[in-house]
């Protein structure tokens, strides 16, 4: 499809939308069962700098000093200040492994040593393997010429270092500190990566020399991994103002608001308009977020964390908000993650369900209306297949087709003819072979068979009918296909799989209207896009995958009132989604 406007304005509102598909209310992340297809890069997205700098510490292991992850400056301070016996270091010799000493046994030069290392971004973009660095090194020289040298080494792992020689400078500045400068490129190697200074007076180039005046001092740090320029996302994510991207080489990406640190990266900028490169893990097989903090479900089963942490979506058993991931605590074999608007669903490996965070209108289901800070189990559930977290209610599919739900009920969303809210799960009433769950603020939808829409509750039921439906009741029937279902808080869409065409209903709270996007209350085809292998719906904007690899968006962006003016009053009709 071919949309009207300014190129590089289309391009702006592209990574910005893509910033504000907000995954409140059960929105489905990208990743969810049967959506997870690939998604390429798009090649030219800038990156924001939105790494923050890091003091390195001692690393008592390393037997060096370190800075954890991401950063564009990675500053050893004084930790290495000093030298042998004279000038003593804080953690002596400051050296991997502690295999290189400074000087040789009652022979130290007492006035000349390394004071400070530090390796960074000139642009302030984060460290990352295959990317330009600079090193500084800050030494203290001797009053009088001794026919010194700096010697810059660098290497890819720290666990088998090899040494490789950057540069030789010569210090200048006698008797006062003088700082050297050098740029390479980061390697492309190992996740924890080091820099070496090796101060020399005379002698020839060596990481680890013998002579007697010599100093040497390393700074461990973690680049972020290389990526590949057009390299695939696989899965995609957004909260309430923050969306997240994995890609196939295993970078993750972040953008949009950075407030409570969710875009795993530090805590500034408060808001990044396009992507840039976010948190270190590997191994990830799915992001996640909810309303203002981040999640990933990686492949050994467990789950990582960030972000705001007021309702203890973190799970690490605190309400501490963590700008880094942390481990959900005692969570493992999970495959499965559906977030919600403060809560997390996790279904295991074996059936059962657990949850964590904002509990105050029972949506744990673990019998209770007490925040966890830790995950609990889900009831006494077993053999289900299929998750889906709204902002108020929860949803599961068991394999048997059966839908069980708990939580807020007020409108009717758990489908069992009352309005009576319920702290563990329920079974919805007369709903069997079910393929297909949703969950949205006050609704629910379900496909039961492969093409007949049934939901229940307040909301884009896909009927013309606005009133109450306390129990499941069929609201639409393709004539043919197999579909999955979606929603978020207003708006709802299904996909039909064998073709990828994708229906959509709901009017997305935006007073939008569009020849390409229906926002009518029954569904109908989205016009002009084929192919479609995903969705995620958030509050106020929608996501789309299509087979061909590429992400389309659409929705109101007045909520955020930033960047471009079609940034500003949104985009009714889809619009091609830039990715790095």
């Amino acid at each position: 499809m071919n949309s009207s406007g300014n190129d590089i304005q289309k391009k702006k509102w592209a990574g910005l939308l893509g910033g504000l598909l907000l995954a409140a209310c059960g929105a489905p992340d990208l990743a969810s069962p049967g959506v997870g297809e690939e998604v390429p890069g798009s090649p030219g997205v800038a990156q924001a700098p939105i790494a923050f700098p890091v003091d390195a510490v001692y690393d008592p292991t390393l037997m060096a000093v370190k800075c954890d992850g991401l950063t564009w400056n990675c500053d050893s301070s004084r930790e290495v200040d000093g030298r042998g016996q004279v000038i003593s270091e804080r953690y002596p010799p400051s050296t991997l492994g502690g295999t290189c000493l400074d000087g040789s046994q009652g022979s130290y030069w007492d006035d000349e040593w390394i004071r400070k290392v530090r390796i960074f971004t000139e642009d302030q973009t984060p460290l990352t393997q295959g990317r330009p660095a600079s090193i500084e090194v800050t030494v203290r020289m001797p009053t009088t010429p001794q026919g010194n040298f700096l010697d810059i080494y660098a290497a890819s792992s720290v666990t088998s270092p090899f040494w490789m020689l950057i540069t030789t400078l010569t210090p200048a500045g006698l008797g006062s500190e003088t700082t050297l400068k050098a740029t390479y490129t980061v390697p492309v190697g190992s996740k924890v990566q080091a820099v070496r200074a090796a101060l020399r007076r005379g002698g020839t180039a060596s990481p680890c020399t013998l002579g007697g005046y010599d100093d040497r001092d390393d700074l461990v740090f973690t680049p972020a991994p290389a990526y590949v320029s057009g390299s695939k996302a696989t899965s995609v994510a957004s909260g309430s103002m923050h969306s997240l991207a994995l890609r196939a080489d295993g970078t993750l990406w972040g953008w949009g608001d950075n407030h409570f640190s969710q875009l795993g990266a530090g805590a500034s900028p408060y808001v990044s308009t396009l992507p840039v490169q976010a948190t270190i893990l590997s191994g990830v097989k799915s992001v996640h977020a909810t309303r203002q903090s981040s999640l990933v479900l990686r492949t050994d089963g467990t789950v990582w964390a960030w972000g705001d942490n007021s309702t203890g979506v973190l799970g690490n058993g605190t309400t501490l908000s963590s700008a880094t991931p942390v481990q959900v605590s005692g969570l493992t074999g999970v495959t499965e993650l559906a977030a919600g608007w403060e809560y997390v669903l996790a279904r295991k490996s074996d059936g059962t369900v657990w949850a964590w965070g904002n509990n105050y209108f029972g949506q744990l289901g673990d019998g209770t209306s007490i925040n966890r800070t830790r995950p609990v189990r889900v009831g006494t559930l077993t053999g289900v297949t299929a998750i889906a977290a709204g902002k108020r209610h929860a949803l599961v599919l068991k394999s048997d087709g059966t839908v069980w739900t708990w939580g807020d009920n007020s409108m009717g969303c758990l489908g069992n003819g009352t309005t009576e809210s319920s702290y563990v799960p329920i079974k919805v009433t007369a709903m069997s072979g079910v393929t297909s769950i949703a969950a949205g603020d006050t609704f629910s939808l379900a496909i039961r068979g492969t093409r007949e829409l049934w939901g229940w509750g307040v909301g884009p039921l896909g009927d013309a009918i606005s009133s109450h439906h306390p129990t499941p009741v069929r609201t639409y029937l393709w004539s043919s296909g197999t579909f999955s279902v979606f929603t978020g808080p207003s708006h709802a869409g299904a996909i039909e799989r064998t073709q990828g065409t994708l229906w959509t209903w709901g009017d997305f709270r935006s007073n939008c209207t569009s020849s390409t996007v229906n926002y009518g209350a029954i569904p109908a085809p989205l016009v002009g896009l084929s192919g479609v292998s995903g969705m995620s719906i958030g509050e106020r904007y929608a996501h789309v995958l299509l087979t061909d690899g590429t992400v389309w968006g659409w929705g109101d962006s007045g909520i955020y009132q930033k960047g471009t003016e079609q940034a500003a009053t949104g985009y009714c009709a889809p619009l091609k989604v830039a990715l790095p």
